[in-house]
């Protein structure tokens, strides 16, 4: 099947042209300005503030002028994660593409479905004369997948209070979603002390393991990279660590990481290591096969962290709160993903992402976590703080489970997500508009595995056509 044949042919094509433009997290000038013009091209009302955020609206069709505005939302970036060996560039080079079955992946890169589906299906109908709606209004938000700046810095005056506010955002085909978990970043860090190095060297090497989205994912038992690379570290007798990295993004479940460790005997520690190396292999051999673990002898000319570092940095990554904490109905509450290391000259890093509905319980995560690494040494920081989405029901939550099963026969699920969206955000100054979640299946998202389901875009498109024409 050729792409220009896929099914709705108009969502499909924004998505293709939005897929040519760059739009990582913090990158979004380029994809900011598309949407304006595409406002411009249709003298459409529209506006672009300091932060990137597009605003665009368009008047209601014939005989639907006293309808109340609907609007459409979503944000512009994606998360950028590439397979070892893609030389892909997130900066200039285009997604590529490629229909595999019923899917729609990318070529060993993430796919951005997150969030580009909401973009393509807002642009399809700004663009599509023939469908029936009311006042449309449409916000495409930045940096949504790092620090929600878009909206954190969005004056929502500006958005006309809408009666009701569809979010494009969420992830598995027939659920209608009316809550979601806030989040928070957490940083521990040390300070450098390096000493002269006298041993020989090992290199540890974990890839391809499948990451993913640190909050729709986190429960699905696939291997914490870093907490890999510090558990094989952790049985050596006796090291000092000259270089160590791991992760991606920080809120993305570490698929990679990498280690280079001075030991007293390479080739005893090698075959030491091999066997906790075959235990990790084993235990995710059916929830995360394809990850590889590779241990051998190396070089290297630089210093090394101290003994006594070495050990608090691996002593504290071990210890430290990692995954899901607590789960109710079904749905997870509470979770914390170690995500990504970072280095600069004075210290390394750690980035941790803490999830939870409930701002206390997410707190006594911090908590939890701040007293585990406090008493290895580190110093904790947090930010990017932003607040859950209380379960909400409404009247536009009825209309939705109605038309759904108009459509498909069967009453759709309707749930709280474990993953972070603005409705969080937006409800605070917003109170009074009705919100409601709803995507296409899209599966592996914030990893190279991601990929959306052709037949379930189809269905949300033609929900949301339907769904316009009952929001009196």
């Amino acid at each position: 099947m050729d792409y220009k044949d896929l099914q709705p042919k108009e969502v499909f094509h924004w998505f293709k042209e939005i897929s040519n433009i760059p739009r990582e997290s913090g990158n979004e000038k380029e994809i900011s300005d598309f949407l304006v013009d595409f406002a411009k091209k249709r003298n459409l009302e529209y506006w672009q503030d300091d932060f990137l955020n597009v605003y665009i609206k368009k008047e209601a069709s014939k005989g639907f002028e006293n309808y109340p505005e609907v609007l459409l939302q979503g944000h512009m970036d994606m998360v950028c994660v590439k397979e070892n060996g893609s030389d892909h560039d997130f900066s200039k080079d285009p997604i590529e593409l490629v229909i595999d079955g019923e899917w729609l992946r990318a070529n060993k890169t993430t796919l951005g479905a997150d969030d580009g589906i909401a973009v393509a299906y807002a642009l399809a109908i700004l663009d599509d004369e023939k469908i029936s709606h009311g006042p449309i209004s449409v916000l495409i938000t930045t940096g949504e997948e790092t620090s929600m700046v878009g909206v954190n810095n969005l004056d929502t005056k500006k958005l006309n209070d809408p009666k009701y506010l569809l979010n494009i955002d969420s992830e598995e085909e027939g659920i209608l979603t009316i809550g979601c978990a806030g989040g928070m970043d957490i940083k521990y860090s040390f300070e450098k002390e390096y000493e002269k190095a006298d041993g020989e060297f090992i290199s540890i090497e974990l890839k391809n393991f499948q990451g993913g989205h640190s909050g729709m994912e986190i429960d699905k038992f696939k291997l914490n990279a870093i907490k890999g690379l510090v558990r094989i570290i952790d049985g050596l007798d006796s090291y000092r660590i000259g270089k160590i990295t791991g992760g991606v993004k920080r809120n993305a479940i570490p698929s990679e990481a990498f280690a280079i460790v001075e030991v007293d005997d390479a080739k005893k520690a090698i075959k030491n290591l091999e066997i906790i190396k075959d235990e990790i292999i084993h235990e995710y051999k059916n929830s995360d096969p394809k990850g590889e673990i590779n241990i051998k002898e190396c070089e290297f000319d630089g210093e090394v962290l101290t003994r006594d570092l070495s050990e608090k940095i691996v002593n504290a990554t071990m210890i430290v709160a990692d995954g899901p904490v607590k789960k109710y109905a079904g749905n997870l509450v509470t979770s914390s993903n170690l995500g990504l290391i970072e280095e600069d000259d004075k210290k390394i890093s750690f980035v941790i992402l803490a999830r939870s509905e409930l701002t206390s319980a997410k707190r006594f995560r911090r908590d939890v976590i701040k007293k585990q690494v406090e008493m290895f040494g580190a110093k904790v920081e947090t930010s990017n703080e932003y607040p859950g989405w209380e379960r909400e029901d409404s009247e536009l939550l009825e209309i939705m489970k109605n038309v759904w099963e108009k459509l498909n026969g069967e009453k759709p699920e309707v749930l709280t997500t474990h993953g972070g969206l603005e409705c969080g955000l937006l409800k605070q100054d917003m109170n009074q508009t009705q919100m409601v979640s709803f995507g296409p299946e899209i599966e592996g998202a914030h990893s190279p595995e991601e990929r959306v389901n052709i037949k379930s875009t189809e269905n949300n498109y033609k929900f949301l056509i339907e769904l316009l024409k009952e929001l009196k």
